[in-house]
């Protein structure tokens, strides 16, 4: 029970790590778009200052524009690709003629663009700026290490042969403390077994 409490603990830890990471500084949220809102009256875009003038207005990619007509008078807001003293058709947006209420239009693609009042071309006169969408800096490409020149081999000195000794028979081999520690592990080995095959033998008897 103590061993499987301890693999379910690690195994919480490793969630909560991977959740760590996963929604750490360098997860990213989209953002949402702006909305922003020109004001439509008698007759002007923006406000009454800009009556026979321009009415610029700067935007970010994805943003939404707004008109918000109030006046007594009919406008539109029509766009003009072919410039405001053309304005012919197709038109990327064109509102009705309204003297109340409001007309939008989504931005997803960054440039300038031209707009009129169809009812009033030379009075009411509009651009909408619109700025690309600011790009995430790209992830440094991680560099490897260098890795430390590989060390000389030392030689290895020439083994002496062992003096016989005088009782006589044959020199200790240089591998005899290799030797004992396998010896060691298989008598190990043995021991185990045999306290296993008896712990069984014990359990036949009780049953």
């Amino acid at each position: 029970m103590r061993f499987a409490a301890a693999l379910a603990a690690a195994g919480v830890s490793l969630i909560a790590l991977a959740a760590a990471v996963s929604l750490g500084p360098g997860h990213e949220t989209l953002a949402q778009p702006a909305t922003t809102t020109v004001q439509v009256g008698d007759y002007y875009f923006c406000d009454p200052s800009y009556v026979n003038g321009v009415c610029e207005t700067t935007v970010n990619e994805g943003d939404i524009v707004e008109w918000q007509f109030s006046g007594f008078d009919l406008h539109s807001t029509t766009e003009c690709s072919d410039g405001l003293g053309t304005c012919s058709a197709p038109h990327l947006w064109n509102s009705e003629f309204m003297t109340t209420g409001s007309f939008s239009f989504t931005f997803d693609t960054p440039g300038t663009y031209l707009y009129r009042c169809q009812v009033h071309p030379f009075q009411m006169r509009g651009q909408i700026n619109v700025l690309a969408a600011a790009q995430p800096s790209p992830t440094p490409t991680p560099q490897a290490s260098p890795q430390a020149p590989p060390a000389a081999a030392t030689p290895t000195p020439a083994a002496q042969a062992s003096a016989v000794p005088s009782g006589g028979g044959a020199p200790p081999a240089d591998g005899g403390a290799a030797l004992w520690w396998i010896a060691a592990a298989v008598g190990g080995m043995l021991i185990g077994s045999a306290a296993l095959l008896a712990a069984r033998g014990f359990r036949r008897r009780d049953v």
